[in-house]
């Protein structure tokens, strides 16, 4: 199993992108645990956050990767992405993310302050959960530009010959 274990808007859905090309089946949002390990081999986003603990001791093999941003970059593009209403999206989604967005960030609305604290309290936490295990985590700031070299020398997958997927 393979575990995308970065905030929101820190490169979650390049990265799920660059897993499928490597032949991993990843999901985004998954409706439950259960489906991971059976429908799905890699996870990103959100509900890994939520899940974390859980999915370590459940895949105790799995590999993590931390995607990071820089702070500003990061606030600005959460300030965008979390400021569209959720009212697009189905009634599902909408509870789903709204759930999600409570355990991980402490609410659902974008709060600068309290989002900046998320951030270093994550990182910490990531960090300090994996010390020792440089063969299970990898940090990885995609939006800086790492990509395949770094990805593929991890999970020891030979590197694609197509571009890193840059979604923003």
């Amino acid at each position: 199993m393979i575990f995308g274990c970065g905030l929101s808007r820190t490169g979650n859905k390049s990265l799920g992108n660059a897993l499928k090309v490597l032949g991993y089946n990843p999901v985004k949002y998954p409706k439950s645990i259960e489906e991971l390990g059976v429908i799905y081999d890699a996870a990103v986003d959100i509900t890994v956050i939520a899940w974390l603990d859980e999915l370590d001791r459940k895949f105790p093999d799995a590999k993590w990767i931390l995607t990071i941003r820089d702070m500003d970059s990061w606030l600005a593009s959460c300030a965008r992405w979390f400021g569209r209403s959720l009212e697009d999206c189905t009634p599902y989604k909408q509870s789903y993310l709204r759930h999600y967005r409570q355990i991980v960030y402490g609410t659902e609305s974008f709060d600068p302050l309290l989002w900046q604290e998320v951030y270093h309290h994550h990182i910490d936490r990531i960090n300090t959960k994996f010390e020792g295990c440089s063969d299970r985590l990898l940090v990885m700031d995609i939006c800086q530009g790492e990509s395949w070299e770094k990805l593929c020398h991890f999970l020891d997958k030979p590197i694609p010959d197509t571009p890193f997927p840059s979604i923003s």
